[in-house]
């Protein structure tokens, strides 16, 4: 086959002009040497509103400057917390839940949304829907989770519906070699550790390594799981006008290959779990089977990425300055395994499927833009404009082998079975897009803050059957051009009280997953729309902070995925709700942080052929799966308890009812948590610590893959972890 390639000139250029620099951070600003020695391990703490996060714009807007809702956990918080995994931080976030399966590896549920809805990135880079292509987050090698909530393409491009969730690395500072390090060990035989350093490598250059591994024997049965990061990056200053540094991430892992938990018949059932969930049709969970893996012996899940990025940030003048991101990613992913568990009546057994699935994934791309700041109109005004072009190719080979059925009680294992004759799906896009981004003051107390962004997105599906021939009926090739543009405006009260309003679109890829779309199936881009009021405010000392926010989305001319290998449209969804965040310092040593999230997310009209009855459904108004009307997060944290060097600390976690298909036919009952932790300062420089999450052991269900409607992921038991942190 013949793979037609385009390398913008202006990539080369640029990739001529940093190669000869050397090696900038997403973050246009990293902390200093004497801020790090300087941070306090606590697990809650008040946020600064005028901090900058940089996934909210490119602009460098304080948080209270954004239109839109922004939230943050950073390493210390993390730390403190005890948290391994960046999903098990996100998930404390107003708002938040997660659900990952070995297919959707790193899954959020924002606003109604999940899947591809929901962007995931790193240092600010998207790489393709995130039920293919993302994978679980170490978290030491991390300065910050970040969520900016609604509708993003105007800064990222497609998807993001719901949200982006950006995974930021931490960043090289200069001065005296500093390093961290990290040991933990938990239930299910859970062990991590990690270690960094950084400092001054000239008098002009500084660099940074990070190193973690985390692995789990898993909580169900015989599902272990590890993942391998190493994160290295050199940062050059030559003038004080120029900062190049050269990022390189890797990562290989081999997640846990548990794919859920079937339901039965209650009339089969021996002992019936109540309390987690229910279902239309009368199936129930069997205590017995919940601890049961029922893939087979040789299943195999791996990955393998590497991922060199180079940031240049010149300041061309007081007033110009230009940025440059250029990037790399190379990637490749196997599954080969048993993912259904489908109980036939007929038989009282277990049907199980068999599917394999390899990925081998190319991509590369640059951005550049320059930064203006200068008045307009005789208003002052900051103005972003810039280029953004990607290249992609993408090989996805698979295969459906026969089914077997098993025990439900005493599953045997058994083999995969053959993986010869793959089906070949090459996939390949050239996007090249423009955007900008500016806010006007126009007057001291009055903002307003605008974006648009235009793709060109030439993409091309080619499609071979097991025997290699090619198949033009569901092969295509098409462009698309979405634009899409964000509006707000922003009103400070006074120096604590900004509320804003915002607008902003967003659109859709061909598809719930832009690698899975065929030809019959290349309907026009889906199209959403948010509107968004809220206001945030400091307390004066800086002891308190609320930010509140209500919302509107609507999505229209949406495909929906209904199996492992199509989709099907949609009329709309919609999406209403509210969110609410506070900080509060009651004392020096007493901090407490609360979140509480409403969301109704609903489809309009909506039919489809249910893949286990074979009949039709009729989804008209029904809940979107996995989004629960209720979320709600308090924490609390107190130092120096009678005067020793210790933090005790803890949370409450509530998750609401949750649909868990599209035919609202299984409910997943609401759940609480309790998670506790303390910490012992043994030296002002080694810390350590036990936490127990799930403190009552409440059986819970997590979510349902809406491919595998009939059976559930269910949620961690109690866990206790022991960990001990150096600084040196």
């Amino acid at each position: 086959m013949t793979k037609l390639r385009a390398a913008p000139l202006g990539v080369l250029a640029l990739f001529a002009t940093t190669a000869l620099a050397g090696g900038v951070q997403a973050q246009t600003s990293a902390p200093t040497a004497s801020a790090v020695s300087e941070v306090v391990v606590t697990g809650e703490k008040v946020r600064s509103l005028e901090q900058f996060t940089p996934t909210g714009s490119r602009l460098n807007l304080s948080a209270k400057d954004t239109p839109a809702t922004l939230d943050t956990i950073d390493a210390a918080t993390i730390e403190a917390r005890g948290y391994l995994m960046a999903e098990e931080a996100a998930d404390s976030l107003p708002g938040v839940t997660s659900g990952a399966t070995p297919g959707d590896q790193s899954d959020f549920h924002i606003r109604g949304f999940s899947d591809t809805q929901i962007s995931q990135l790193h240092n600010g880079l998207y790489v393709g829907p995130s039920d293919m292509v993302a994978r679980p987050q170490n978290t030491f090698n991390l300065q910050s989770v970040e969520i900016l909530k609604g509708p993003a393409s105007v800064l990222y491009g497609q998807g993001a519906i719901g949200g982006a969730v950006n995974y930021v690395n931490k960043a090289p500072t200069f001065g005296a070699p500093q390093g961290n390090a990290m040991v933990a060990y938990g239930s299910f035989n859970t062990a991590a550790f990690g270690i960094g350093e950084t400092g001054s490598i000239a008098e002009d250059a500084a660099a940074r390594i990070d190193v973690s591994r985390t692995s789990s024997d898993g909580y169900v049965g015989k599902s272990p799981g590890d993942s391998f990061n190493v994160t290295a990056s050199v940062l050059w200053k030559p003038t004080p006008k120029l900062d190049v540094q050269l990022l390189i991430d890797y990562i290989e892992d081999h997640p846990s290959d548990y794919w859920g938990t079937p339901v039965v018949p209650a009339s089969f059932a021996t002992q019936p779990v109540g309390g987690v969930l229910s279902t239309t049709y009368g199936y129930v969970l069997d205590k017995p089977m919940t601890n049961i893996n029922y893939n087979v012996s040789d299943y195999g899940i791996e990955s393998h990425q590497i991922w060199p990025q180079l940031y240049v940030k010149y300041r061309i003048s007081d007033d110009i300055e230009f940025n440059n991101f250029l990037y790399l990613l190379q990637a490749n992913r196997h599954w080969k395994d048993s993912e259904t568990y489908l109980f036939d009546p007929a038989t009282n057994l277990i049907n199980r499927d068999r599917f394999f699935v390899d990925h081998q994934q190319d991509l590369e791309g640059d951005q550049a833009d320059l930064t203006f700041t200068h008045p307009l109109f005789g208003f002052k005004n900051k103005f972003n404009v810039g280029l953004d072009y990607n290249h992609l190719d993408f090989l996805r080979a698979r295969g459906f082998p026969d089914n077997d059925e098993v025990n439900p009680f005493n599953p045997s294992p058994g083999l995969f079975g053959s993986t010869a004759n793959p089906r070949l799906s090459p996939t390949y896009w050239n996007d090249a897009a423009v955007f900008f981004e500016d806010i006007v003051n126009l007057t001291d107390a009055l903002k307003v803050v605008t974006g648009f962004r235009y793709d060109n997105l030439a993409l091309t599906r080619l499609n071979y059957g097991p025997t290699g021939a090619f198949q033009p009926s569901t092969s295509f090739a098409k462009t698309y051009q979405p634009a899409t543009f964000r509006v707000g405006v922003v009103y400070d009260i006074n120096k604590y009280i900004t509320p804003y309003v915002s607008y902003t679109t967003g659109q859709d890829p061909v598809g719930s997953n832009i690698f899975l779309v065929n030809a019959p199936q290349t309907f026009s881009l889906g199209h959403s729309s948010q509107i968004e009021a809220g206001v945030k405010a400091n307390a004066p000392d800086n002891r308190a902070e609320v930010t509140f926010a209500v919302y509107d989305i609507t999505r229209h001319n949406v495909l929906t995925e209904n199996g492992l290998d199509s989709s099907v449209p949609v009329g709309s969804e919609t999406s209403k709700g509210a969110e609410f965040s506070a900080g509060l310092r009651l004392t020096d040593q007493w901090n407490v942080t609360a979140n509480l999230a409403y969301d109704d997310a609903q489809y309009g009209q909506f039919k489809f052929n249910d893949a286990v009855t074979g009949l039709d459904v009729i989804a008209n108004g029904n809940d979107l799966p996995n989004a629960p009307k209720w979320e709600s997060n308090i924490w609390t944290s107190y130092r120096q308890v009678v005067g020793l060097p210790l933090e005790l600390g803890g949370g409450v976690r509530y998750v609401g009812d949750r649909e868990g298909d599209y035919g609202n036919t299984i409910k997943l009952d609401a759940y609480t948590t309790l998670n506790l932790y303390a910490t012992y300062s043994i030296t002002p420089k080694v810390d350590a610590s036990i936490r127990v999450d799930n403190v009552t052991d409440k059986t819970y269900a997590q979510a349902v893959d809406v491919n595998y409607e009939r059976q559930v992921i269910l949620g961690r038991p109690r866990y206790v972890q022991f960990d001990v942190r150096a600084r040196f």
